[in-house]
Order: C-alpha cells, then sequence, then structure tokens
C-alpha cells in the first residue's frame, strides 16, 4: 500500500493561519486554536482578531436570563471582557453584550482612555 501523507499544521506560515484563524468566531479561537500549542495561542492573540467583542452568542447560549445575574456567570462576561480588551492592545472598536458589570464598564473606559492618550489624542476631542 501506498504511505500516508501527514500534516505537520505547525509548520504553516504564520500567514496562512492567520486567513484561516480569522474565518473562526473569538469564542471558537479561545476554545480550539489557542489551546492546542503557543504558537497558535499567540497567534490568535493578534491583536487585529480582537477588534469586535461579540458576546450575543454567550447570552444565546443561555436563554434564561435569570442565569445572567449569577456570579458565575457576571464572572465569565467580565474576564472575557478585559481577556479581549488586553489583547486588542487598543484596537477593540466595538463590545455588543447584553449584561456586565460595572467593574467591565470601568475596565473597558479605563483602558479606552490609556490607549487615547498613547496615540496622542486629547481629551477635548471626546467633548
Amino acid at each position: 500500500m501506498g504511505s500516508r501523507l501527514r500534516h505537520d499544521w505547525s509548520e504553516l506560515a504564520p500567514e496562512c493561519l492567520l486567513d484561516i484563524f480569522s474565518r473562526l468566531s473569538m469564542g471558537q479561537r479561545w476554545n480550539g486554536p489557542m489551546l492546542v500549542c503557543k504558537t497558535w495561542m499567540n497567534l490568535c492573540q493578534d491583536p487585529s482578531f480582537n477588534t469586535v467583542l461579540d458576546l450575543e452568542a454567550e447570552f444565546l447560549s443561555s436563554p434564561e436570563s435569570f442565569y445572567w445575574w449569577s456570579p458565575e456567570f457576571e464572572e465569565k462576561v467580565d474576564s472575557t471582557i478585559r481577556s479581549a480588551v488586553d489583547q486588542s492592545q487598543g484596537s477593540l472598536t466595538e463590545i455588543r453584550v447584553r449584561h456586565c458589570t460595572d467593574k467591565s464598564l470601568s475596565y473597558v473606559a479605563e483602558r479606552y482612555v490609556q490607549s487615547l492618550f498613547t496615540c496622542g489624542v486629547s481629551m477635548e476631542v471626546l467633548v
């Protein structure tokens, strides 16, 4: 019989992997390629992947709204928001979430203002 070809996905060029990963949602990246190896985790943390944080699927998977107010769910949402904000390195432009804590809102606001100052934008522009 013929020999079987074995593919080593880790040998793909980073550009190819980025193209593949860009077709996945944030949740799919976080629960899939990020867990494969350190190289893939680093690629999935590319700031260009974190311009939009859409947690609608998380809420749709838990249609009972009383669950949204549980400490476990709030912590999961808060942790996801903090991770996305940090990984975006200032490129996050949109957040879609039905519920989060004041702590998360403060975290996003603080990081957003820091990124504006880093880019040289003055506060007068925001007023």
